[in-house]
């Protein structure tokens, strides 16, 4: 019998005038990538991606996201760059990766540990994918700045279909070392 596995990441997950403000201030840009753009809902910066994760498990991963959370404080993010990454044929917007961010990622990783979840060694890099299967991008174009106060966590499903991903947050919290609730 097969064990149920869901597609999990940790994220930073924008609100809707943020999605907004990085769709407006990269359209030309994605629309002159030649790739596939990424749809606005799913647009987010992944913190640590877990992959596939044991139905079994589910709880310890919510018990360590909303422990890490507990521990983080809001910060400011300053989405101003693109850059284009030929081995994953991504455009991205990037960001400076903020000590906040970094301390976040490394309590996440530390809270899922125990179950064996092999961790990414490359350096945090905080960016949003905007476009996938792109192969050259136009020269030149750049991105409006937007600014993005940060104050929660979330813990998202990746779902892949025909029609492409979808991304679905299964819970989230608030970036506050002395907060501790959790919005489903």
């Amino acid at each position: 019998m097969a064990v149920r596995a869901r597609r999990l990441f940790f994220a930073l997950w924008p609100d809707p005038p943020i999605r907004e403000a990085l769709v407006h201030a990269t359209r030309k840009a994605v629309r002159h990538c030649g790739g596939r753009p990424v749809p606005q809902d799913n647009l987010h910066a992944t913190l640590a991606f877990l992959g596939p994760v044991a139905e079994a498990s589910l709880e310890t991963v919510l018990a360590g996201g909303s422990a890490a959370a507990r521990e983080g404080r809001p910060f400011a993010l300053r989405v101003e760059d693109l850059d284009f990454w030929p081995k994953p044929q991504v455009l991205v917007a990037t960001a400076a990766t903020p000590p906040e961010a970094e301390a976040l990622a490394e309590r996440l990783w530390r809270a899922v540990e125990p179950l064996g979840i092999p961790r990414d060694p490359r350096p945090l890099r905080l960016h949003v994918t905007l476009a996938r299967k792109v192969r050259t991008p136009a020269p030149g174009l750049a991105v409006h700045p937007v600014d993005w106060a940060v104050a929660s966590l979330a813990l998202v499903e990746s779902v892949t279909d025909p029609a492409g991903a979808r991304y679905t947050p299964l819970a989230q919290w608030p970036l506050e070392a002395s907060g501790a609730g959790v919005t489903p």
